[in-house]
């Protein structure tokens, strides 16, 4: 290669790589400039979904005098302290990890740390199979237990998976048992 040809390509190099960081640059803008107009409309979607979720959970109509407030939060989950009507109860909103990625699970609590009800807020799983395990008919096995829970496929034990759906089923059972622990430690 001679000098001058080694030159141009050099020169040829340099103008590629300006040219592609010049358009990461303007794509990183782009990106930027699209989160920030939507992070606050993002983040009221999920508050209200959290909000659904809690009503939901405790029977909470128009008419009750029905409050949530933070009580404590960590890496992977929040507890909220509930009051509808001056009963007071807890709900923990928790991070599983199903089939098709992470769930976000609420499970509510009475005063005496029995399961209120359980819903899902947020899942990837498969329709029609992994999201079975989504699904009321299942949830409502968990109502009125607490403590650590047994899972089989055979309904041998406490909880019985969904058939087909056993990893989502799993996932959510992880999730509640780990809820159950976080419930049985605040005083």
């Amino acid at each position: 290669m001679t000098a001058t040809n080694q030159k141009s390509y050099v020169f040829t190099a340099a103008r590629i790589s300006g040219i592609l960081l010049l358009i990461c640059a303007c794509v990183a803008g782009v990106v930027s400039f699209v989160y920030s107009l939507t992070i606050d409309a993002y983040e009221a979607n999920l508050e209200a979904e959290v909000n659904r979720a809690l009503s939901g959970i405790f029977d909470a109509s128009e008419q009750d005098d029905f409050t949530s407030s933070t009580l404590e939060e960590a890496d992977d989950y929040t507890v909220y302290t509930v009051t509808k009507n001056g009963e007071v109860g807890y709900c923990i909103q928790i991070e599983g990890k199903g089939f098709g990625g992470a769930m976000s699970i609420m499970v509510g609590y009475n005063a005496d740390r029995t399961i209120r009800g359980i819903s899902v807020v947020s899942h990837a799983e498969t329709p029609g199979i992994g999201s079975k395990a989504t699904e009321d008919a299942h949830l409502s096995q968990y109502e009125g237990k607490s403590g650590s829970l047994t899972l089989s496929k055979s309904g041998a034990d406490d909880i019985t998976a969904i058939s087909g759906a056993t990893i989502s089923s799993k996932a959510i059972h992880e999730a509640i048992n780990r809820a159950n622990d976080i419930i049985g430690s605040i005083n």
